[in-house]
């Protein structure tokens, strides 16, 4: 299951995800920022500073299938209107902090509908608390991905 602020893009939009390549992006771990360095003209090779790692933000595209045109523009006035979103998946069992950047792709189809978002991950190394709601209640999720029932 793939939720958005905490609704099920299943139940809530009609959405299905378009899974191919979606994982790859979404488990991928993050660019290394450059660290400080320095190539002195009388040593061989460089001297760099081995701190404590700080990584990239990222911009990643999920690309969604759905059944109707009044689906995907609910979907749409939605992430608009939230531009902060919070994803959280069952497999990876984590939530991923987005901004909303734009709708890269749309293509109509008669009998559905297939478009494409782009999102930026601000701080991969952020994914703090947050809610998830299941048929057996609340839990708290924990970003090391322990359950805790409430």
């Amino acid at each position: 299951m793939i939720a958005i602020n905490g609704n099920n893009i299943a139940t809530t939009w009609n959405l299905s995800l378009v899974k191919d390549g979606f994982y790859n992006e979404l488990m991928k771990f993050p660019d290394i920022k450059e660290r400080i360095s320095n190539n002195w003209s009388d040593r061989n090779g460089i001297d760099v500073l081995l701190s404590a790692p700080k990584y990239k933000q990222r911009e990643l595209t999920f690309q969604f299938f759905c059944d109707s045109y009044i689906d995907y523009k609910d979907f749409i006035d939605f992430i608009k209107y939230n531009q902060k979103l919070v994803l959280f998946d069952t497999v990876t069992d984590k939530s991923y902090y987005f901004e909303y950047l734009d709708c890269s792709s749309f293509n109509y189809y008669r009998d559905y509908n297939l478009f494409a978002i782009k999102v930026r991950e601000n701080n991969p190394a952020n994914r703090p608390i947050s809610y998830l709601m299941t048929s057996n209640g609340f839990y708290l999720l924990t970003t090391t991905g322990l359950k805790i029932q409430l």
